[in-house]
């Protein structure tokens, strides 16, 4: 089909894109960390202590590398990214 004939595509623009298979499996990965700090109730002691910290911070601080590493494996399970 010429690209006069298709209104929704502007000439120059390449060829039409391809749907993006997205793994949604992989975003459930995204919610555990929330639930990991959602109940604070389960980490609201202070011992055991590390480096002086209560367990109440570190646990926190913890979730922070975790969510990381757990954003980047989803972003590149789900762009299709080669490493």
């Amino acid at each position: 089909m010429p690209v006069a004939d298709d209104p929704t595509r502007q000439e120059g623009s390449g060829p039409p894109a391809k749907r993006r298979e997205s793994g949604r499996g992989w975003n459930w990965l995204l919610v555990v960390p929330f639930f990991g700090t959602f109940f604070p109730w389960i980490y609201n002691t202070r011992s055991p202590e590390f480096i002086g910290m209560p367990f109440f911070y570190w646990y926190q601080l913890v979730w922070v590398p975790i969510s990381v590493i757990l954003t980047i494996i989803v972003y590149r399970a789900t762009t299709g990214r080669k490493p």
